[in-house]
């Protein structure tokens, strides 16, 4: 068994095995032979053959305000007769060693299973919900003071992407994305409907992208639905003018489904709680590099702790052994020394990381140990924040 980077010959049998296990339609070939970065796959070849695969995105994600190098792991997939037998695993740690070298701090993952990944460290940090709402909801949303809508495209991409970084930010688990992200986008917004808001100086402050969807009775001439592919707001008046754009399909669709946070800030602006979750999963993340996720990662300026911890990672010993976190002035620090408090394993130290799980849900559920309720408290504060959400999937 032959374990390495794919190479550019590779990419044929890496789209028929994606292909297979994630049921892709044929007509996405194309897409995913254009981008496609073989030295971002790992594969393991028997006698030539690519039984199994794993790829790894070039992202940043915001924690903090401050984007943190993070390698989106996806695709991971093992030809059928060659399933239960190891290979994932033997492929995923091939590919720990490729994101240390790339120095990419925390990978996070959309899980097919759990356990696979919990095993090799990764655990719960965000959510990623699809939400549906009624377009006569959006149809009672006030009237935006400022600002006007108009199409948008290409033309707007630039803009788009400044738009999408003062959107993202400020929002811990956003992806920050890179060019060539952005170039995947743009080939599938060609299939989409695109409009901008635009503030009183012209300036953009939000944008929609979204595409109809078949109904129950489409085939007769009946009502659709709209799938919002993204929001991006990040004024008032931004937000209400898109929404009240997607409520003017009232007479046409019976509901607008979107992506959306656990939080959801429409529901600040409806008059009633009208929003539905249609599905939910989470996404897993784990920290690779602890004590650079926590140099690179932003904390609240207000904050100041210091607290002693013992992390265990069998796989990347660095993350291994006594450290004490100091957190002050928006900045964290994770050094080696100190004795005493909280214990925990690398996956409940990312969950803490990104704040989907605070140190007492570790505990309760007996992953975290040791420590007292003032080093517990500490470590909440630090990493305290909204239940961290993305737009992107992967």
């Amino acid at each position: 068994m032959e374990i390495r980077a794919l190479r550019e010959s590779d990419l044929e049998q890496a789209w028929a095995l994606n292909q297979d296990a994630f049921h892709v339609p044929a007509e996405r070939k194309p897409h995913f032979l254009r981008f496609a970065e073989p030295s971002r796959w790992i594969g393991a070849f028997d006698a030539g053959r690519l039984v199994a695969a794993t790829g790894a995105h070039a992202f940043g994600q915001f924690f903090g305000k401050r984007s943190v190098p993070m390698a989106g792991v996806h695709s991971m997939s093992v030809v059928p007769e060659r399933r239960g037998q190891g290979l994932a695993r033997d492929v995923m740690t091939a590919l720990f060693h490729d994101m240390r070298e790339r120095g990419e701090l925390i990978s996070s993952l959309f899980p097919a299973t759990t356990r696979l990944y919990r095993g090799l460290g990764w655990e719960m940090g965000g959510s990623y919900l699809w939400r549906g709402v009624a377009p006569r909801s959006l149809q009672r949303l006030e009237r935006p003071v400022h600002g006007r809508l108009r199409p948008g495209g290409a033309a707007d991409l630039e803009l788009l992407r400044s738009c999408y970084a003062n959107f993202a930010a400020p929002q811990n688990g956003q992806v920050d994305r890179p060019e060539i992200w952005w170039r995947r986008l743009a080939a599938l917004w060609n299939e989409r409907s695109v409009f901008v808001a635009e503030g009183p100086g012209g300036e953009l402050e939000g944008y929609l992208v979204y595409r109809q969807l078949d109904g129950e009775w489409s085939a007769l001439g009946g009502p659709f639905r709209i799938e919002v592919y993204e929001l991006a707001a990040v004024t008032r008046d931004a937000s209400l003018a898109l929404w009240r754009l997607l409520g003017s399909w009232a007479s046409q669709v019976t509901q607008i489904v979107y992506r959306g946070p656990a939080e959801d800030p429409l529901l600040l602006l409806l008059s009633e709680q009208e929003l539905s979750v249609l599905a939910e999963i989470r996404w897993m993340t784990r920290v690779v590099d602890a004590q650079g996720a926590v140099a690179a990662r932003g904390f609240a300026p207000g904050i100041e702790v210091e607290v002693p911890l013992a992390l265990r990672d069998p796989l990347l010993p660095d993350n291994q052994g006594h450290f004490l976190l100091r957190v002050r002035d928006g900045r964290g620090v994770l050094e080696p020394g100190g004795r005493g408090g909280p214990a925990l394993a690398i996956g409940a130290f990312s969950s803490l990381y990104t704040g989907w799980a605070s140190a007492e849900m570790l505990r309760r559920a007996g992953k975290l140990e040791g420590g007292n309720d003032a080093q517990r408290a500490a470590l909440d504060a630090a990493f305290a924040g909204p239940t961290p959400w993305m737009v992107d999937e992967f």
